[in-house]
């Protein structure tokens, strides 16, 4: 009686164990799905406006595009 306690313990465990590390390995998958698109207004490319902290095309006229030192 005593070891098939055991062993129903034990499996018990390694499944926890197992379906714990599953979890965690699934839980890390990045969606990319919720990048904005490129195009039009995109921050990724133009001249970067010191003011604003973001990149834009550089026509701001309260803007400044070169950093001050």
């Amino acid at each position: 009686m005593k070891s098939s306690t055991r062993i129903f313990a034990v499996l018990k465990g390694s499944i926890t164990l197992l379906l714990t590390a599953v979890g965690i390995l699934f839980s890390s998958d990045d969606d990319e799905s919720d990048d904005p698109p490129l195009g039009e207004g995109s921050d990724r490319f133009g001249e970067h406006n010191f003011r604003t902290g973001r990149m834009d095309s550089g026509t701001d006229p309260d803007g400044w595009y070169e950093e001050d030192l």
